[in-house]
């Protein structure tokens, strides 16, 4: 499980290195500002290149659910938005 919250440059929210196997992540990303914030989800496979998994907006005080990314021990969700510190996330398997 992870938990934080999200920054303007992309950065790691969750690495398969800490997960026992494979599997799928579900993760939470709550708006907690005042103003509308865009979300970029990147997924790096096994080291590889980044690929953009979704784009969402959320306004304020709104909520997002990502459900099913597949995750295996080698790769990496990152994550980033248009403020820092006022989306908060969670993410487990």
């Amino acid at each position: 499980m992870a938990d934080g919250q999200l920054g303007t440059t992309a950065a790691t929210v969750l690495s398969g290195v800490n997960m026992p196997n494979s599997g799928r992540v579900d993760m939470i990303l709550s708006n907690t500002g005042t103003s509308r914030e865009t979300i970029v989800l990147t997924y790096k496979r096994s080291g590889g290149t980044a690929r953009q998994l979704v784009q969402l907006s959320l306004d304020e005080d709104e909520t997002a659910f990502v459900r099913g990314v597949p995750m295996q021990q080698d790769d990496t969700l990152l994550a980033v938005t248009t403020t820092a510190s006022v989306v908060d996330y969670t993410a487990a398997m």
